[in-house]
């Protein structure tokens, strides 16, 4: 993957100069803890520090690990993860990360994985499933699954782990038919939200997880490979 794809800002002086931007043009990011999201602003950065103040004051977080993501003043996606330090009712006071990572707009996009590409993972009633895969994000994948199946919305999930495989275009060096499989599993993950009218026999379900630095690197090389081979289709990732 070229260095343009996927970024990563591990100076502090740049990391905070990210943030300055957002607090000098009052731009709201996102904070993700325990699949749940609440948009904030940056009110005071300092060279170790983060000061936000929540737009809902009634969103609730823990002592912890966060995730954030957010669009920077130069029009690029930014994701990374910090630890909230302290809690007021209007704001949360965070460690300024040690990296970020920039990622280019087709990071963000859904691709399309074949159709034998699964999810398996474990519902609150102890359920094991295991659904196909409709397409899949650097964050997530949206699964298939029987309307019938007792799936929870919102839950967390212990442990997802995917199996996704593509159809290689055919060329001298690969033959008709051929397919590159990936695994992945993430530790983390929760069913954020039923993506349909509930009128067909199979529902389609959100699911987000939380990959580490590395699976994100991995993700973003697989999403793009992904891409070309839709593109060397004639096919929109």
């Amino acid at each position: 993957m070229e260095d343009s794809d996927v970024e990563i800002v591990q100076e502090p002086s740049a990391v905070s100069r990210i943030f300055e931007l957002m607090l000098e043009r009052r731009k709201s990011l996102s904070i993700i803890q325990h699949g749940h999201r609440s948009d904030a602003w940056v009110v005071k950065v300092s060279p170790t520090r983060l000061i936000l103040a929540k737009r809902d004051k009634a969103s609730k977080f823990t002592p912890g690990e966060v995730e954030f993501q957010f669009c920077c003043v130069f029009g690029r996606n930014i994701v990374g993860k910090s630890r909230i330090l302290r809690l007021k009712d209007d704001y949360l006071e965070l460690a300024l990360p040690a990296e970020i990572m920039i990622i280019q707009r087709r990071h963000a996009y859904r691709v399309v994985p074949t159709a034998d590409s699964v999810a398996i993972f474990q519902t609150v009633s102890k359920w094991i499933l295991s659904g196909r895969i409709e397409d899949l994000s650097g964050k997530g994948v949206l699964v298939r699954l029987p309307q019938e199946t007792p799936v929870v919305v919102p839950w967390e999930i212990r442990a997802v782990s995917l199996q996704l495989n593509h159809a290689v275009p055919a060329n001298e060096f690969t033959p008709p038919g051929t397919v590159e499989s990936f695994q992945l599993r993430f530790e983390w993950a929760s069913i954020v939200r039923k993506a349909d009218n509930g009128t067909t026999k199979l529902a389609t379900y959100g699911i987000r997880f939380a990959p580490t630095p590395a699976q994100e690197r991995q993700l973003a090389q697989i999403i793009l490979k992904f891409e070309r081979v839709a593109r060397l289709k004639g096919l929109t990732a």
